[in-house]
C-alpha cells in the first residue's frame, strides 16, 4: 500500500498578500482552505488523466481528506485556521482500471471443431480416444496505461477472480500454474510521476491565487 500527501504549499506567500486587511483576510483564508479541500481533488484528477488512461472516479475513490498532521493550524489576524491535506493511497491497479479490452470473457468459438486427446469419449458411433471441441477464438488483452498508448499483454487471459469479478491473469512460469493477476501502477505512483506532479502544483498555485483574489474582492466589497 502506497500513499501520497498533498497540502497547501507556499502558504506564507499567500498570507503576505493579505496582510493589513485583517477583517477581510480572515474570511478569505478560511474560504481558501475550503477551496483547497473541494477544488484540489479535481485539479489532481485532471493532471493524472492527462497522462494516464484512468477514470477520474477511480482516482477519487483513493482519496481521504484529513487535518494536516505536519502543519495542522496557522494563525492570521488573531484567528486560527485548520490546514488540511489530501491523502491518496492504494496498491497497484489491475488492467480493468485502464480501459481493458476485451472487458468480458469472450464466448465466440471457432467454427471448425478441433480434435483433442480424450479417454473413453462418447461419440456418435461409440467410444473413441479423441474429442471434437470448438475452443474460444484466441483474443489479445490490451489496456491503455498511458493515455493514447494501447499496450498488448502477451499471454494474458481473462477469468473470474475470488470475488467473482473478471480479471486479467498471466502465467508466471512454463507450466499451467502458478498464475497471477496482471497489475500496473498505483494512484500514488501516478501522482508522483514528474510530469503529473509538476502539473498538479502548477494548477493548485494558479487556482488558489485566483480564488484568493476572488475572496478578497468579495470580502472588501462588504467592508
Amino acid at each position: 500500500m502506497e500513499s501520497f500527501k498533498l497540502e497547501i504549499k507556499h502558504l506564507d506567500a499567500l498570507q503576505k498578500k493579505i496582510e493589513g486587511i485583517e477583517a477581510a483576510s480572515e474570511k478569505a483564508v478560511k474560504r481558501l482552505v475550503s477551496d483547497f479541500k473541494t477544488r484540489a481533488p479535481g485539479w489532481v484528477s485532471t493532471a493524472v488523466t492527462n497522462v494516464y488512461g484512468i477514470k477520474k472516479a477511480d482516482i477519487k475513490q483513493s482519496l481521504r481528506v484529513r487535518r494536516s498532521r505536519d502543519h495542522s493550524t496557522f494563525k492570521l489576524g488573531g484567528i486560527t485556521v485548520d490546514n488540511i491535506e489530501l491523502v491518496y493511497s492504494g496498491r497497484n491497479l489491475t488492467l480493468t482500471h485502464f480501459s481493458m479490452k476485451p472487458a468480458a470473457i469472450p464466448t465466440r468459438r471457432v467454427s471448425t471443431p478441433k480434435l483433442i486427446p480424450g479417454q473413453n469419449v462418447v461419440v456418435e458411433k461409440g467410444t473413441g480416444k479423441v474429442a471434437a471441441v470448438k475452443p474460444i477464438i484466441p483474443y489479445q488483452v490490451t489496456a491503455t496505461i498511458f493515455k493514447g498508448k494501447r499496450e498488448k499483454f502477451e499471454g494474458a487471459f481473462l477469468a473470474h477472480g475470488k470475488s467473482g469479478n473478471i480479471l486479467p491473469f498471466q502465467r508466471t512460469g512454463d507450466a499451467r500454474a502458478p498464475i497471477e493477476v496482471v497489475k500496473r501502477v498505483s494512484i500514488p505512483q501516478m501522482i508522483k510521476n514528474e510530469t503529473v506532479e509538476e502539473d498538479i502544483y502548477d494548477r493548485i498555485d494558479k487556482g488558489l491565487q485566483a480564488r484568493l483574489q476572488h475572496h478578497l474582492e468579495q470580502s472588501l466589497k462588504k467592508t
